[in-house]
Parts: structure tokens; C-alpha cells; sequence
């Protein structure tokens, strides 16, 4: 496997003959008009950057060009025209038109939608060999394809990409070198020229969604009554684990990347800011008012560090071994919201810094969003009265989820001094992401 600056294996990388670039722009228009999201009229496209991968049948064409603003890159396969395309996922049809290359005429096709091109295309970038049979897509989003291949790596190919390096993935590697195991183990980066192409991790064995098990909890106390501590699915002592999680990811993102300076009173203006542009009628509420003045006199510092971003009960996994997160927002930008200002960052070179504490106020509101999403399947009508019952769940873990974080050695240098601070930092920021749901 290959480090965080090291190119995949070169056996087999060679130009693209003329050609074979000459039907490499429809292919790449095809792909486009295909991709879910990307779909509509195509504009012409300007190949950047071509390389053969692989030579002979099944081969492998690697392509990064230009279509309308979006620089797009298209692993591609190439069989003979009586070749079978061994499509991977919905049946839909994969290929992509007929391009010539040294070894006469050629099907192109989506290489990561067969799984013999797939593993071939794993094999180029970290050196490793898998069985075909074995290997099956993931994930896709507007950004990238996910494939699991044989229950040993995840493989992330980046369609969406930009000159220079991907700040996720910088702080992946970054987080792995500085001893935080609770990212899938990343082995190989795959870059060519000024961009990174994708990403080669461990593949985490049998994971279950946070947002999955919380639903399970709060859903088993809607059914059983009681405390939340006696019901079957409790989930505090998850939550305690969680919080100690979340304080070493900042530990070690903060030994990664350092910290810039900033006060709390820089929060506090953020969040009274956004809350009067996207909610008004908020903003001016006694208990708002009596948090923001509250924080506007602390005079502590509350410094900023690269953070998640976007760090939710969606974006961790448990498994036999520990919880574990992944998602990580790029840049560490957290998401917009529809309307108002960006959510409150100190912005340095293109990368968001923020509060550690902004993490987890984005943690409080999911938990809170996970009870009412719960209560709203389990009760529409409201007839039930499951208030008293989400709010002691929310209560249990949120309590649970801050006496693993601050219980963690060294946190406390990351976050403003005194229970008190926290919990008013905490409450505001919570207040600025539920602006944005």
C-alpha cells in the first residue's frame, strides 16, 4: 500500500495514442449526461489529462477534463466489441461509445460499473489484488463512487475534482498519522498532476449506523415508558463513548493542523448574527438573549481548530471494535444554510476553523433530531404525549456525551474554562445549526 504522497504502481501507465483521445470527449459527454445528478444538457468538453492505465483487453483509460465549470474525472474500461461488460449495480446500460486505441477498436464503458475493470483499477492505484466476484459498489453521491472490494478496502474514486489536494482527505491521513484510530485506516492516495483521484481505506467490518442505534433507543423507550436508563435500547453508555471519541478527534486534529486565536465573544456575535437573518422572530427571545449576554461577559478565549465540520449521529459507525467516524466535511465547512449568513468559521487559506464546541452542538441538535424524527414516526398526530419521554432521552444523552468529552485529558485546553462556559457555548451553537435544518 501506498502513503499519503505516493503515487499507485506505474506498471502499464503509458499516452494515449491520438486515436483513442479523439473518442474520449463523447465518452466523457456520455458519462455526464448519465450521472445521476450531473444529468441535462452537456456543454463540450475539453479533455485535460488522458492516460492509459492498462493495456490490452480489459483495459483501463484514466480521464480528468473539462465540462462546463465542473472538471470531471472518468476512470474508463475497455473490452472488445464481443466482450461481456460484467455491470456491477442496476442493469443500467454502462457504456459509454467505441474508442480505437493500438489494439484495434474498443467498448469504453464506466470502469468502476464492472467488477473485473474495478479490481484492476484497485490493483493500479495500491498494488493490491482482489476477487473480482467480490467486489460490489458502496455509495455514490455527486462527488464520488465508493466500492467495496472483498471485505478488505473501501476504494473512493473522485469524479468531482480540482487542482490541488482535498482538505478531507489531507485531514484523513492527517488524523491517521497522528495516532486517531478511529478513522478507517486510509493505505493508499491516488494523485496525479495537481489532483487528488481517490482514496484506498480499510474497509470496516459488519459498521451500524449511529443515527440507527439512536433510533433504536429512543424508539424502544416510546414503546416500553420508564426511564430511559431501564429501557432495552439505552443509549448513554454509546454516547459517553462517543464524547470521548469526539475529544481525541479534536486532540489530534488540533497536534495536526494547530489552532487559531479567538474569543468567545467572536461566537457569540456569529450566533446572534445568523439567528437574526434566518430566524428573527428567534433571536430576540428572553432565553437567547439571556445566552448570548451571558457568553458576551465571559472573557475566556475559545480558539478555533479544524474540526469535522458536520459531525452527526449519521456520520459515525460502531463496530465490534469502537465507534468510528468518516464523512468528514471538506474543508472541514459545515453545511450552508438555505438562507443568512455562513455558519460562524474563522477562514484561513480556504479551510474552515472552528470551536471544537461547534462539533458538539452539531452532536446535541442530531440527538435531539433523532427523538423527534422517532417521535413523528411513532405518533403523527402528537395524541400520545412522547414530549416528557424525548426530552428525558435527549437529557440522558447529551449528559452522557459531555462527561465523556470533557472526561478525556487535555480537553479542557481546547475549550473555554468552567462547565458553565461550555454549556452556554454549547447552547448557541446548537441554536446556529438549528437555523440551518
Amino acid at each position: 500500500m501506498n502513503g499519503a504522497g505516493t503515487p499507485g504502481p506505474a506498471a502499464g501507465v503509458g499516452s494515449v495514442a491520438e486515436e483513442t483521445l479523439a473518442g474520449l470527449g463523447g465518452a466523457v459527454s456520455a458519462y455526464v449526461g448519465r450521472r445521476h445528478g450531473w444529468g441535462g444538457d452537456t456543454p463540450p468538453v475539453t479533455v485535460l489529462d488522458a492516460v492509459q492505465l492498462r493495456r490490452g483487453r480489459p483495459g483501463l483509460l484514466d480521464v480528468v477534463a473539462e465540462v462546463g465549470s465542473r472538471v470531471v474525472h472518468v476512470p474508463l474500461g475497455l473490452r472488445s466489441p464481443d466482450d461481456q461488460v460484467r455491470v456491477l449495480a442496476d442493469g443500467e446500460d454502462v457504456v459509454l461509445g467505441i474508442v480505437g486505441d493500438g489494439d484495434g477498436d474498443a467498448v469504453v464503458f464506466d470502469a468502476l460499473r464492472d467488477s473485473e475493470t474495478a479490481a484492476l483499477l484497485l490493483a493500479h492505484v495500491a498494488g493490491a489484488r482482489v476477487d473480482a466476484a467480490l467486489v460490489r459498489q458502496l455509495r455514490m453521491d455527486d462527488a464520488s463512487v465508493t466500492m467495496a472490494m472483498e471485505d478488505r478496502f473501501s476504494f473512493t474514486v473522485f469524479n468531482d475534482v480540482a487542482p490541488g489536494s482535498r482538505p478531507e482527505v489531507d485531514t484523513l491521513f492527517a488524523l491517521d498519522d497522528a495516532g486517531f484510530n478511529h478513522v478507517a485506516a486510509p493505505l493508499s492516495r491516488w494523485r496525479r498532476g495537481p489532483w487528488d483521484l481517490g482514496v484506498v481505506q480499510e474497509l470496516l467490518a459488519g459498521p451500524s449506523s449511529g443515527r440507527a442505534l439512536a433510533l433504536t433507543s429512543v424508539r424502544d423507550l416510546y414503546a416500553s415508558g420508564g426511564p430511559p436508563e431501564m429501557a432495552g435500547g439505552d443509549f448513554g453508555a454509546e454516547a459517553h463513548r462517543l464524547g470521548t471519541m469526539a475529544a481525541r478527534m479534536h486532540l489530534a486534529l488540533e497536534r495536526a493542523f494547530g489552532r487559531r486565536r479567538a474569543g468567545v465573544k467572536v461566537w457569540a456575535d456569529a450566533v446572534h448574527g445568523a439567528l437574526a437573518a434566518r430566524r428573527p422572530e428567534q433571536s430576540d427571545r428572553p432565553d437567547v438573549l439571556s445566552v448570548l449576554e451571558a457568553l458576551d461577559r465571559l472573557p475566556e478565549s475559545a480558539d478555533a481548530i479544524r474540526t469535522h465540520g458536520d459531525f452527526g449521529l449519521g456520520k459515525v459507525w460502531r463496530t465490534e471494535q469502537g465507534w468510528y467516524v468518516g464523512d468528514l466535511a471538506p474543508g472541514g465547512w459545515p453545511p450552508p444554510a438555505p438562507q443568512g449568513p455562513s455558519p460562524p468559521v474563522i477562514e484561513d487559506d480556504g479551510i474552515a476553523y472552528r470551536t471544537p464546541l461547534a462539533d458538539v452542538a452539531d452532536m446535541m441538535w442530531s440527538l435531539t433530531d433523532v427523538a423527534a424524527s422517532a417521535a413523528e414516526e411513532r405518533d403523527p398526530s402528537g395524541s400520545e404525549g412522547l414530549g416528557e419521554l424525548a426530552a428525558a432521552w435527549e437529557q440522558r444523552n447529551r449528559r452522557s456525551f459531555l462527561a465523556g468529552y470533557l472526561g478525556v485529558p487535555g480537553i479542557a485546553t481546547l475549550v473555554p474554562p468552567g462547565r458553565e462556559a461550555v454549556r452556554l457555548l454549547v447552547t448557541a451553537l446548537e441554536l446556529e445549526r438549528a437555523s440551518r435544518a
